[in-house]
């Protein structure tokens, strides 16, 4: 215990702020980091001084864990087999005072955890160069609770269920859906909207869910435990790469950390969820780390196999064949950048050719695309133009529309990747690599909560002002993405409703006036400037 709160720490007492005795002085000291872009060590934030949201973000997620455990628990699905315990419940056709109970824990962990990440992040930006080691140690026990809790928010880890159950059958998942297994358990676990659905995923994705379903010897809950380990793997390559990204770019690694791994969309919904989002995040980041730090064959390999995953991934090798080169120049970076992105080619090909798989998982990439929602900015557009040609009396063609639309989109995501890349020396590095990713998300075919991830890890790195503010905002707004439907809020008991809600709204309101809104008046507490890149990192 001395190693993390050193001899004879008293862990009650939180941690004072150690300034120099002439204000004059100390705003010198402060002026001077600024201005060679340095940051002088002050005495690091000792752990002790992050014990209460440190604690407080577990309790919230042991209320996570106690809510989704309820019967009729509308965030976790409730079928036999879905899950180790709290799954083979009936739904109640009403939801009763229990249910209700179970959705306000809920919400409250899910408030507690957001308001414990902001202190905790608060806390390092005021006191920088904290050891890295307290962070890692809380992002383990808030993990600890997420670990054991049924597939959260989402019922996609079915869908790689069976997937995979497909490769072991010999069937090929891009040119089938999951109904071919025909009835049983595993097909009755798959969200029906994805069960004629082909697979999204790279083939490398593909042999490896059927790996894990080998492994399982197709027991299903033996399958659910394999792909939660790749999703905490994930998140392990993200909690290893983030850090080597702020040494790369001059950054504060345990502002960086908090911000990107103890985020409660990654623990909670990415994990949580037991998503390959995770460990093609991971190989992103290692790979975008990797080659920061000049072994940029390495790193383009990590990212093909990112985008062996997932395919946005690929936009990494992109970026790597920008990196590069140190020219100044956009003209004298082409080379460099054509060898990229021949060789990112290559890889995908090779790994293509070597799944046995094919290329037909390139034709299965718009299957995400069978939800259509208001909410997504491209299928909007399209379901604007089909509305007002049927209102002009020129029928029903909300497919071409919303199709014509989803194309548009994606194109002009492209553009703005281009600009970003073609700016990104004044607009930085990973602050273009975020944008571009958040781009193909906002104009892409569909819009998931935790598809923001996929920017916003990048941005954690480098976040200031606004984009800190964003972060902090949209991750909070998106854990709260999965609303239930109003049956479920219906209790037997109307004064239990009102005590509930109005303790949860109180105190997020309370914390809201007394320590959000204070916090953003002021702003962050130090500048930061990045240092220049080593020779030959980009």
């Amino acid at each position: 215990m001395s190693r993390y709160f050193g001899r004879g720490a008293n862990p009650g007492v939180l941690l004072r702020r150690h300034e120099d005795a002439d204000p004059h002085r100390a705003l010198d000291v402060r002026e001077q980091r600024v201005a060679t872009g340095r940051m002088t060590p002050r005495p690091p934030v000792r752990p002790y001084s992050l014990a209460l949201p440190g604690v407080a973000g577990f309790v919230g997620a042991v209320c996570v864990l106690t809510g989704v455990a309820q019967a009729g628990s509308p965030f976790v699905l409730k079928a036999p087999g879905a899950w180790f315990f709290g799954a083979s419940a009936p739904a109640p056709s009403a939801a009763g005072s229990g249910t209700f109970l179970g959705i306000m824990l809920v919400y409250a962990g899910l408030a507690v955890m957001i308001g414990s990440w902001f202190e905790v992040v608060r806390t390092l930006r005021r006191h920088p160069c904290a050891p890295l080691g307290s962070v890692v140690a809380m992002a383990i026990l808030w993990a600890l609770p997420v670990l054991v809790m049924p597939p959260l928010f989402s019922r996609d880890v079915y869908s790689y269920v069976a997937q995979g159950e497909m490769i072991t059958r010999g069937f090929n998942p891009y040119v089938n859906g999951p109904s071919i297994l025909g009835a049983g358990r595993i097909l009755n676990l798959v969200d029906p909207l994805w069960r004629h659905a082909r697979a999204p995923y790279g083939p490398a994705w593909e042999r490896l869910s059927g790996g894990i379903i080998h492994l399982a010897r197709h027991d299903v809950l033996a399958a659910l435990v394999g792909f939660r380990a790749l999703a905490l793997v994930g998140v392990v390559l993200i909690a290893v790469g983030v850090p080597a990204l702020a040494r790369a770019m001059g950054r504060d690694e345990a502002v960086a950390f908090a911000l990107a791994v103890l985020n409660p969309l990654v623990l909670l919904v990415l994990l949580g969820g037991a998503h390959n989002d995770a460990l093609m995040l991971g190989l992103l980041v290692v790979g975008c780390a990797v080659a920061r730090h000049n072994h940029v064959m390495i790193g383009l390999a990590l990212c093909v196999l990112a985008g062996e995953v997932k395919i946005p991934a690929l936009i990494g090798v992109v970026f790597i064949g920008w990196w590069w080169s140190e020219a100044e120049s956009s003209r004298r970076r082409i080379p460099r950048m054509a060898i990229a992105l021949s060789a990112g080619a290559g890889l995908t090909a090779l790994v293509s050719a070597v799944s046995g798989l094919g290329w037909r998982w390139l034709s299965g990439l718009s299957d995400p695309g069978v939800v259509v929602s208001w909410l997504d900015p491209a299928s909007a557009v399209g379901l604007t133009l089909s509305h007002l040609v049927g209102l002009l009396g020129g029928g029903d063609h909300s497919g071409a529309f919303v199709g014509g639309a989803r194309a548009a989109g994606l194109v002009l995501a492209a553009l703005i990747t281009v600009a970003l890349v073609g700016n990104s020396r004044r607009i930085g590095d990973l602050q273009a690599l975020g944008w571009s990713l958040l781009a193909f998300v906002v104009f892409g075919p569909v819009i998931w909560p935790w598809y923001e991830t996929w920017g916003f890890v990048f941005l954690a790195v480098m976040a200031e002002a606004w984009t800190l503010r964003i972060v902090l905002a949209l991750s909070a707004a998106a854990c709260f993405a999965d609303v239930p439907g109003a049956r479920f809020f219906g209790t037997s008991d109307p004064v239990l409703a009102v005590i509930c809600w109005g303790c949860l709204v109180g105190a997020v309101s309370a914390y809201t006036a007394r320590r959000l809104l204070p916090s953003l008046a002021r702003g962050p507490a130090l500048p930061w400037r990045s240092p220049p890149l080593p020779p030959g990192a980009g």
